[in-house]
């Protein structure tokens, strides 16, 4: 269910980034700083998100290895589309 409407926003979010790095207005002075400020929004979400599923694998509830891997594989859209969304708040405002 949760793919479903995940999917869509993060290929969304990955044509924005893609095109925003590799695009014209990705390189000048302006979306350098964009860039960078989007990376360190969605940089420490792996780390932490990795570090609660451990803690709630450990701690909590112990997962199965199809749970596992489908925890991490929400995690890396879930970057995408914070850093796709950083990057489209970020064009409007600077």
């Amino acid at each position: 269910m949760i793919n479903i409407i995940l999917i869509p926003i993060f290929l969304i979010c990955l044509f924005v980034c893609l095109k925003f790095s590799f695009g014209k207005e990705g390189k000048d002075e302006r979306g350098q700083r964009i860039t960078s400020t989007a990376y360190t929004y969605s940089f420490p979400l792996f780390p932490i998100g990795f570090l609660l599923i451990e803690i709630y694998h450990r701690h909590i509830i112990h997962l199965s290895f199809v749970d596992y891997r489908n925890f991490i594989g929400l995690l890396i859209p879930l970057i995408f589309i914070v850093q796709g969304l950083v990057i489209i708040t970020l064009k409007r405002r600077i």
